[in-house]
């Protein structure tokens, strides 16, 4: 499968949160809402992207923007704006559907979003892992770093919440 990467826009974001539904139907937390979706987008457009089928099917999304050290933004936050210099490409959230899982999509969402990441100057990564994503964020070079963020910075992602950060190369 060779996905079609490209910008998300506004009228991805239906789809993109029917996609989150299914992805985080066990999580626990409450699904984001389409404004912070369209946050993100308006504020860093090249670092929010979707993957697609050559028929136009969603098959994943991933959605970053340039942040900083030590505090991951909580769900369900809009943000006014980005810290200005940033430190970190934050990777704020990228789920693929069942039906493409396995298939290299991730990867290919991740490296588009990381090239970005790269020309803009951001040399370190952060992220939030949910559920068993600690493992697949481990085989990309991500490490947990425990103690570096307090807790109640996490409180919003659920209890096995485990923050991570990795230098970008």
């Amino acid at each position: 499968m060779h996905p079609i990467i490209r910008a998300m826009r506004a009228d991805d974001v239906d789809a993109v949160l029917a996609l989150q539904a299914v992805a985080y139907a066990d999580a626990a937390f409450a699904p984001e809402g389409a404004a912070v979706y369209l946050n993100r987008i308006s504020l860093a457009p090249d670092l929010c992207l979707v993957a697609q089928s050559a028929a136009g099917d969603l098959l994943g999304y991933l959605v970053s923007h340039p942040w900083h050290d030590g505090r991951p933004p909580a769900l369900h936050t809009e943000l006014s704006a980005l810290p200005v210099p940033a430190t970190r490409w934050y990777l704020h959230d990228c789920a693929v559907a069942v039906s493409a899982r396995g298939s290299g999509v991730a990867a290919a969402l991740y490296e588009a979003a990381h090239d970005v990441a790269i020309c803009r100057g951001l040399r370190c990564a952060a992220l939030v892992a949910v559920g068993d994503a600690a493992g697949y964020w481990a085989q990309r070079g991500y490490r947990a770093a425990r103690g570096t963020v307090p807790a109640q910075a996490l409180a919003s992602y659920g209890e096995d919440a485990c923050y991570m950060t990795s230098v970008l190369g």
